[in-house]
């Protein structure tokens, strides 16, 4: 029996989480969904604490979905946080911002996200930009098959052209 591909995502838009969830159920990927209001409440599950101490239920993410823009804890300070976590800091972070900025992604890149991609507005152009052949547990196979590794000053290996 296969492990069921774990996505752990950070979205205070109630909208665009819903998109978010149904666009993965339409890969066809077994997913175990799990998703938090914010980064502070991401950062609560990742450790473990309060209501997300029972792994069984709130197991550790094979890959972790970030908007940058969310109130009291952003997604810059949790890929800044996640990547210097012992045990935590090779799970790959995907962002998902409805941020186009050049100036933001690049932040983003160089606090060790994997992957960036602009938040579309219409379920089709999510669709599009994940792609309905299950890209992201594609990007999660891929990144765990290379090894990707971070440096201890925060760069890292690209994996792919951007």
């Amino acid at each position: 029996m296969s492990k069921k591909l774990v996505i752990l995502a950070a979205e205070d838009d109630p909208n665009d989480l819903e998109l978010l969830r149904h666009v993965v159920a339409e890969t066809g990927v077994e997913v175990n969904f799990q998703a938090a209001d914010d980064g502070e409440q991401l950062i609560q599950y990742l450790r473990g604490a309060g209501p997300f101490a029972d792994r069984d239920q709130h197991p550790i993410p094979d890959i972790v979905v970030l908007d940058l823009k969310m109130p009291r804890v952003n997604g810059f300070e949790v890929l800044q946080w996640l990547r210097q976590e012992p045990g935590l800091a090779r799970i790959p972070a995907v962002v998902l911002s409805g941020s186009g900025l050049e100036s933001d992604i690049e932040e983003a890149y160089r606090l060790g996200a994997n992957t960036y991609f602009t938040k579309p507005g219409q379920l089709a152009e999510l669709r599009e930009g994940l792609g309905t052949s299950a890209a992201l547990a594609t990007i999660w196979r891929e990144l765990n098959h290379l090894g990707l590794t971070f440096k201890k000053n925060g760069t890292r290996r690209r994996t792919a052209p951007r």
